[in-house]
C-alpha cells in the first residue's frame, strides 16, 4: 500500500507543479505552446540542493524566435506583472530586455518569474525562469550578485 501511493505521488508531482505555472500567463511557455519544447532547453531541479538557496523548484527554459514569439513572450510576462505582488522590469529600444516578478504565494513562501531577452537583428535569445521558495526578492539579488 505504501508502494502504491508514493508511486502516486511521484505520478502527479509534474502535474502539481504544471498547474502552479499554469496559473500564469507564462505558464504557456513552459506547456511549449508558444514554442515546441522540442526548440527548447529546458531545466528542472526540484532536490535538496536548493535549500542553500532558500527554493524549492527550479525550472527554466531557453530558446531563439524571431520577433513575433519575443512579442507573444513579453505580453504574457507583462501580463502576468499585473498580479505580481512585486516586479522589476527594463525595457529596450521599446522592447521587453528583463523582468523580475514576485508572487506571494498565501504564507507557503513565493513565487518568482524572471525572464531575460538578449536580441539581435532579427532573432531573440530568450531565458524563461520559474522558482518557488521562501526567498525573497532581496535573497535572489544578493545570491546573483555574489556569482
Amino acid at each position: 500500500m505504501k508502494r502504491i501511493l508514493i508511486l502516486i505521488v511521484l505520478l502527479l508531482l509534474p502535474v502539481w507543479t504544471a498547474s502552479a505555472q499554469g496559473e500564469l500567463q507564462v505558464g504557456a511557455v513552459f506547456d511549449g505552446k508558444v514554442v515546441p519544447a522540442t526548440a527548447m532547453k529546458e531545466t528542472f531541479i526540484r532536490s535538496s540542493r536548493l535549500e542553500t538557496y532558500h527554493l524549492e523548484l527550479y525550472r527554466s527554459v531557453s530558446f531563439t524566435g524571431d520577433d513575433q514569439v519575443l512579442a507573444e513572450v513579453s505580453r504574457r510576462v507583462l501580463a502576468d506583472a499585473e498580479r505580481a505582488s512585486d516586479q522589476e522590469i527594463h525595457m529596450k529600444e521599446g522592447r521587453l530586455a528583463y523582468a523580475i516578478l514576485t508572487f506571494e504565494d498565501g504564507g507557503r513562501g513565493n513565487r518568482f518569474v524572471c525572464f531575460q531577452c538578449v536580441s539581435k537583428v532579427g532573432s531573440h535569445a530568450v531565458t524563461l525562469v520559474y522558482m518557488t521558495g521562501p526567498a525573497t526578492l532581496d535573497d535572489l539579488r544578493r545570491l546573483f550578485r555574489s556569482k
